[in-house]
């Protein structure tokens, strides 16, 4: 599969910077993801202007980095954003949901994509919604039950479906930030104005 080692580390990522906050606790989580998101920004800033340091992140961490990214900053610093500003954002369960959307969802949809995909949107696919949408809610309604929090099902269809909406259109904004902070919003309106 293409660039396997960059599918399990933006899963990995996912799930690993969500149990930090259920782990440490709220202050501390965002503490933390306030710090790794500027040491990201940092090392990735200066691949950009230092050809030799972009050389070896290049040559170390192939399968991690799309060859788009040569000349422009890595998703893994919108990804850590928009985790940590969901988190800040949003109660817990919409947090917790929209990340889980992000972490399973988009993993699904660019693998089956890349794949599968024969019903072209611009350079996304049909079939890589759908698995983003299977994905998503599977992932997230079995990872919300063990963690403690729920969602109603309708709030979290509605979430899956304006993730997978956002994550299929091509925006100026990386997808990481976008998914997890208009997803969580959505739900967020959704419950004020149901509430």
């Amino acid at each position: 599969m293409k660039h396997l080692g960059r599918k399990l580390y933006h899963l990995a990522g996912g799930l690993g910077l969500l149990s930090v906050y259920y782990i440490l606790g709220r202050k501390q989580a965002l503490s933390i993801y306030t710090a790794l998101f500027l040491f990201i920004l940092l090392i990735d800033g200066a691949r950009l202007i230092i050809p030799a340091w972009n050389h070896f992140i290049f040559t170390r961490f192939k399968s991690f980095i799309r060859a788009n990214e040569e000349h422009k900053l890595t998703g893994t610093a919108p990804y850590v954003l928009g985790i940590g500003l969901s988190l800040y954002a949003y109660a817990l369960p919409v947090a917790t949901a929209a990340i889980c959307f992000l972490a399973f969802g988009d993993v699904a949809a660019t693998a089956v994509g890349e794949r599968f995909g024969r019903t072209k949107i611009k350079e996304k696919s049909l079939e890589g919604t759908f698995a983003f949408i299977v994905a998503a809610a599977v992932g997230s309604g079995v990872l919300m039950p063990l963690l403690g929090v729920s969602l109603s099902p309708a709030i979290m269809l509605l979430g899956v479906l304006v993730a997978a909406g956002v994550e299929l259109l091509t925006l100026p904004v990386n997808d990481n930030l976008v998914i997890p902070l208009v997803s969580g919003g959505i739900m967020a309106l959704v419950l004020r104005i149901a509430g």
